[in-house]
């Protein structure tokens, strides 16, 4: 229980198991603005595993994963293995178009603005 993440080097579990308890029970239905604020902290800290064994926290393996270099290896230590995970698309072609399109759409915002 002692992994650090690849992305942050903070540890990715807490060291009270309770802890986690606690913090999966926070992502569960959210039915005020309050509730929806703390699931959605949750989900950012929340310990998720990849494909080739590491833990990341969820915002680590979403910065990872969607922004370049696109198909990067792990950073872990002794790893080096292509990062996947189901809930990112594993294609880099995929990837790269959703990062232009994001990309795209803040130039077109950044140009409203200058207007």
């Amino acid at each position: 229980p002692d992994e650090k993440c690849p992305v942050c080097t903070e540890l990715t579990l807490p060291q009270n198991p309770d802890d986690l308890s606690l913090l999966y029970d926070a992502m569960k239905e959210a039915n005020t603005k309050e509730e929806k604020k703390a699931r959605k902290e949750a989900k950012q800290i929340c310990p998720i595993r990849t494909h080739c064994g590491c833990w990341y926290h969820y915002r680590c393996l979403d910065t990872f994963m969607t922004e370049p270099p696109f198909g990067d290896a792990c950073l872990t230590i002794n790893c080096g293995r292509r990062v996947y995970h189901p809930n990112w698309p594993s294609s880099m072609v995929t990837l790269e178009r959703v990062w232009a399109n994001k990309e795209a759409r803040k130039r077109e915002i950044e140009d409203m603005d200058m207007l």
